[in-house]
């Protein structure tokens, strides 16, 4: 990957993403956790591109991105922009041999996601995808559990999220009811997440079935989505996405795990949730509180800085993406590989593809 170097920063797109990101990133910087500095921002949007420059204090601001990616003081690049610009922003940054970020998905589809892997590998540049959940307490516990050979085998699993339209409430999406800008609905913009995450629990696809509905009238984007997938474990997993217009609860999981010898849940809290265990090797039900489910995941992942311990507790105030974020900045400043690379969203496009494919064809489709 090469030589290290001091991250300096532009950021591509101050929406919702961008200044979460711009946020984190500014954390990361004043408290130490990361020699850099936050140079640039692009964004078409005058109002928004200006409020963003000022509270940012940034000294390079355009509503041209490719002026950014240009930009010689600038070697580090966040893409959080709608879905449509990723793949050719990505190429860009990618010719121009600069570290990259870029939110998920990576693009519609996953052969377009996958010129995007190959065209970073090929500039050997350090990268990481947006796929923030592989960041969450509970989805890493819930993970290192599966692996305890006391559980057996797993069996089954019941997964489903929910969120309102982000078209509306804090999100206030301008594009996410756009299909030209969004490519689809609730299984491309937010459950790409969650096939993810059951690809690090279960491993490899064998097939899947899947349905989409489209109940708030948005063509293209569906607001319903369930599949069953089968595992080449053996494991057989029923996922459900819905986007809802119940504005009090935001963004929500619940999963259920079956294994041979335990089973383990957690619901509506995907940062910290408490996990309940029922298991043969403890012989009575066990729950893990949201406070260990904390410490364990500070150890599993290995975060020895105090600043950043301090930082992640159980009430939940974005650190997921402080998470995310420290990881990509440290990768570029020791110029290693970053994860998860885009080597890990293009399996879970190449999924999110073939249960796309299974709704239009209303039969089981086979995976590679």
């Amino acid at each position: 990957m090469g030589a290290g170097m001091r991250p300096r920063i532009g950021i591509i797109g101050a929406g919702v993403m961008g200044t979460t990101h711009g946020k984190s990133i500014h954390f990361c910087l004043k408290h130490g956790l990361v020699d850099g500095e936050l140079i640039g921002l692009a964004e078409a949007d005058p109002e928004r591109r200006d409020s963003y420059a000022a509270a940012a204090g940034l000294s390079f601001v355009t509503d041209d991105p490719y002026e950014l990616i240009a930009h010689p003081g600038i070697n580090t690049v966040y893409i959080c922009t709608p879905t449509a610009y990723h793949r050719e922003l990505a190429l860009a940054v990618c010719a121009a041999g600069k570290a990259l970020f870029c939110e998920k998905p990576l693009a519609f589809n996953a052969g377009d996601a996958s010129s995007m892997r190959d065209a970073a590998a090929a500039a050997g540049i350090t990268h990481q995808v947006g796929l923030v959940m592989r960041f969450s307490p509970v989805v890493t516990v819930t993970r290192e559990l599966l692996r305890d050979a006391s559980m057996g085998r797993p069996m089954t699993a019941v997964m489903v999220d929910d969120q309102y339209f982000p078209i509306q409430g804090h999100y206030r999406s301008t594009w996410r009811g756009d299909v030209n800008l969004v490519g689809a609905g609730t299984l491309l913009e937010h459950a790409i997440h969650d096939v993810d995450i059951l690809v690090s629990y279960f491993g490899r696809l064998r097939r899947v079935y899947g349905v989409t509905r489209h109940f708030f009238g948005k063509e293209g984007v569906e607001d319903l989505s369930s599949a069953t997938l089968e595992f080449a474990s053996g494991a057989v997993v029923s996922h459900t996405s819905i986007w809802h217009n119940l504005l009090h609860r935001g963004s929500s999981r619940r999963m259920l795990v079956v294994c041979e010898d335990g089973q383990l849940q957690w619901q509506d809290n995907d940062w910290a949730a408490p996990i309940d265990i029922d298991a043969n090797a403890a012989a009575e039900k066990q729950e893990i509180s949201s406070a260990d489910v904390i410490e364990r995941h500070i150890e599993l992942a290995g975060l020895g800085d105090e600043r950043l311990r301090a930082s992640v507790r159980a009430e939940y105030a974005g650190q997921d993406y402080l998470l995310e974020d420290y990881a990509f900045l440290r990768a570029v400043s020791d110029g290693r590989e970053a994860w998860p690379g885009f080597d890990v969203a293009v399996y879970a496009h190449e999924v999110v593809d073939a249960i796309y494919r299974s709704a239009r064809e209303g039969r089981a489709v086979e995976m590679a």
